[in-house]
């Protein structure tokens, strides 16, 4: 149930204003009407009054404009409510414990009253129990009757084709305060959504249109979609029932009518103002109820539900547009149900059922009332044409200038919201495109990579090389992203650079904004490893991709872990041999400092280890691989011989099969790749090998070489599947000489470390191991 808004719609301090109408009595009844609740209803020339007792007096216009009795239908029971059938001249009619009965009434005028009893017989629904009902679809013979049935302690709602239930559903009754009697009468009404005619097009009784909106809000979507109508109920009660028929085709379905709102009042009236603008509801004891929609900052069209309370008791009312008509027996009053208005007073009293009519007249319409009077008169009530009425519930006209303004102002607003709104839902298009284009390239590259599967479709590789940089030289690392993915790397993505030092704990962290980069582009970017002075090799490279959520959500300063997005690229790791300066004939060096460096040590003027070329006492390692493993993996000698190609895979550029370069320190270094035979092997051609030597007057500068070379040459066996067979296989007695050297090295292993183990000193255990790895690098194994 929707909660309601009191609404000062009544100007402040205003007292009820007066018009001046014509009324016109039409013909008299003969006797006063009953007190229970009479029954008007007006269709084509014929006009039905029910006095609330067995007959319902036909009346017929004349050439003089009066009506005059052409019938009188006469029935077993009180009749208790009148309604238009879909044939011409035809009527349902309600008899209180009888059911609904079908009349046809003759199709020409009669110039006697004839009484014509209907006989039991003539109900097409034999419910004792109906109250009220409508006409929910009006075709020829197959009209369709929402019924509503008082059984015990349940109100029954029911309906029914061809006198055949399709539906029936049950809300229970509010404990009364007394017989059956005290309970009142429940109105009902259908309601559809509005199909864009004329507000002041005619509808049948019981038949309202409701804007598609409004109707939406209220029944619901899929009411709305369907246009298929909705019942209204309104309760003695004060509870108005809904129930969308959306397929209510089968006694089956389990649907139950829903509580739309509750005047906590019985209801006289159910109709729509300003055309299909609203919906209004009038109680009893003078409580009217508006149901119109407004606008909301955060969902759009919602509905409002709104009150104000007049005059009561109503006895009977009706609407004519925004107008609303009603009585209260002592005075007949309109209300315009608009904001600030006044009720005015028509001087008409003692009327008890109400009808409207509309008669075209020049200039404009005259709204014209059939009203019956609890005198028995039948009257008619003219209101003026033009303003004489309407003017008098307007407002002062020293309002009317602030009204403009609040109109205008108002509008403005809506403007405002409106485009606030545009702005907003523009904003959120392009967060939900943002939030795609993550999700897409987070799933490009945090997938797993099935066997056999090419690379990621955006890498980043890296390529080192010297320049000077504040007149020291540095070692840069040029970082290239490529995108072969579908999508734009747009503003908000970011490449972040991680340099770690393996021996080192401590990181450094460079990040580069992308601007644009378009599918199947490229970028690059510059990073500083160190100086000569300060470079610690090996380092590892860690490159990821970033998404910076502030481009989404704008500022994320309150929740830093959720600041960004991180997607993993590569991993890359510099080593000696990205650090080498090679010495070229052709142009030897690249810096200013390599070249004064080299020039001193060509004086003699250089002292101490630094810059001077291998000698005798320079230290040495060598590194024997398989030439078949090395061919399969350089695709051929090439032209320099396998050695040289093997060299320019290791430092990524070509050059010779000996090479002269300095290392970060400076210290010179000796690079060879020479093809052996194997000593500890067959000499079959098939084991022919290549050893890679590397000489300097530096140990850490050998030692670092030796590693890159070692970790190279692992990561050629892991990527690499060599097919062996049988006649490549070494012999027997070449691969016991080799597994009994393994044995001999590992037992001098073994001996270094038995007196440390037991407490001796560690200088004859470091000379052991010494000793073991100048044989290792002297005599390297063979990596096949």
């Amino acid at each position: 149930m929707k909660k309601s808004g009191r609404c000062d719609w009544l100007a402040p301090g205003a007292t009820m204003a007066s018009a001046r109408c014509s009324v016109r009595t039409l013909a008299g009844l003969g006797s006063a009407v009953s007190a229970r609740r009479p029954r008007l209803l007006a269709r084509d020339s014929r006009v039905l009054v029910a006095r609330g007792e067995r007959e319902v007096l036909v009346f017929g216009r004349q050439e003089s404009a009066l009506l005059s009795v052409e019938a009188v239908l006469q029935f077993d029971s009180a009749v208790t409510l009148l309604l238009p059938a879909a044939g011409r001249h035809q009527f349902y009619v309600l008899c209180e414990n009888a059911g609904i009965h079908r009349v046809t009434l003759p199709p020409g005028p009669s110039p006697d009253p004839v009484l014509l009893p209907v006989p039991p017989e003539a109900a097409v629904l034999r419910d004792e129990g109906i109250c009220c009902f409508v006409v929910v679809e009006e075709a020829v013979a197959e009209e369709t009757l929402a019924t509503l049935s008082l059984r015990g302690a349940s109100w029954v709602l029911s309906l029914y084709k061809r006198a055949e239930k399709l539906f029936e559903s049950s809300v229970l009754v509010v404990p009364p305060q007394g017989d059956r009697a005290e309970l009142g009468s429940p109105v009902m009404c259908v309601v559809h959504p509005s199909d864009g005619a004329a507000p002041g097009r005619t509808d049948p009784p019981g038949h309202l249109y409701l804007e598609p909106v409004l109707y939406r809000l209220l029944f619901g979507v899929d009411a709305a979609l369907l246009r298929c109508p909705a019942v209204l109920c309104g309760l003695p009660d004060g509870r108005l029932l809904c129930l969308p028929l959306c397929g209510l085709r089968s006694s089956e379905q389990k649907v139950r009518p829903s509580v739309l709102h509750s005047l906590e009042q019985p209801l006289v009236l159910l109709g729509t103002s300003g055309g299909p603008q609203g919906l209004v509801a009038v109680g009893q004891q003078g409580r009217v109820l508006l149901v119109t929609t407004r606008d909301s900052d955060s969902e759009g069209k919602v509905e409002d539900f709104r009150e104000l309370d007049v005059r009561g008791p109503v006895a009977c009312a009706c609407l004519d547009g925004s107008r609303l008509y009603y009585s209260t027996a002592a005075d007949l009053v309109t209300l315009q149900l608009t904001p600030g208005q006044v009720p005015v007073s028509l001087n008409v009293s003692r009327v008890t059922a109400l009808s409207l009519t509309w008669n075209p007249a020049e200039g404009g319409a005259v709204v014209e009332l059939l009203a019956l009077s609890l005198t028995g008169q039948l009257q008619k009530v003219t209101l003026p044409q033009g303003s004489e009425a309407r003017s008098s519930a307007r407002l002062p006209s020293t309002l009317a200038g602030q009204r403009v303004k609040d109109l205008l102002a108002a509008i403005g607003d809506v403007w405002v919201r409106a485009s606030s709104l545009k702005s907003s839902v523009k904003d959120r298009k392009e967060v939900l495109r943002l939030l795609n284009q993550v999700l897409n390239v987070s799933s490009l590259l945090l997938s797993p990579r099935k066997a056999g599967e090419a690379a990621r479709p955006i890498t980043c590789h890296g390529v080192t090389s010297w320049s000077s940089v504040l007149q020291e030289d540095a070692l840069m690392l040029r970082c290239t992203l490529e995108n072969h993915s579908p999508h734009v790397l747009e503003p908000g993505w970011s490449l972040s650079v991680q340099v770690q030092s393996v021996s080192r704990s401590a990181a450094v962290t460079h990040s580069f904004v992308l601007q644009k980069l378009e599918p199947g582009r490229r970028t690059g970017v510059d990073v500083p490893l160190g100086t000569a002075c300060d470079l610690t090799l090996p380092l590892q490279v860690h490159t990821s991709l970033m998404f910076s959520m502030g481009a989404v959500w704008g500022s994320s300063e309150e929740n830093p872990q959720l600041s960004c997005v991180g997607l993993p690229l590569n991993t890359l790791v510099v080593d000696w041999l990205d650090g080498l300066r090679l010495d070229r004939p052709s142009s030897p060096a690249g810096s200013s400092d390599f070249l004064v460096q080299r020039f001193l040590r060509s004086r003699g003027v250089t002292s101490g280890e630094r810059g001077q070329e291998p000698g005798p006492g320079s230290y040495r390692a060598a590194l024997k691989v398989s030439r078949e493993l090395l061919a399969s993996r350089l695709k051929g000698p090439g032209r320099g011989g396998l050695g040289a190609a093997v060299l320019t895979w290791l430092l990524g550029q070509p050059v010779p099969a000996r090479v002269s370069a300095h290392c970060p320190s400076g210290h010179c270094v000796q690079l060879a790749a020479n093809e052996v035979a194997p000593s500890d092997c067959s000499q079959d051609a098939v084991m022919a090998a290549v050893e890679l030597q590397v000489e300097s007057s530096s140990m850490a500068a050998v030692c670092g070489l030796h590693h890159a070379i070692l970790r190279r040459v692992q990561d050629l066996l892991s990527g690499v599947s060599v097919e062996r067979e049988a006649s490549a296989a070494p012999r027997a007695e070449s691969l016991r000489r080799v597994l009994r050297r393994v044995e001999a090295l590992g037992d001098a292993l073994q001996q270094a470390r038995v007196p440390v183990a037991l407490g001796g000193g560690t200088r004859t255990s470091s000379e052991r191991l010494l000793q073991v790895y100048q044989q290792l690098r002297e005599e390297p194994l063979l990596v096949m």
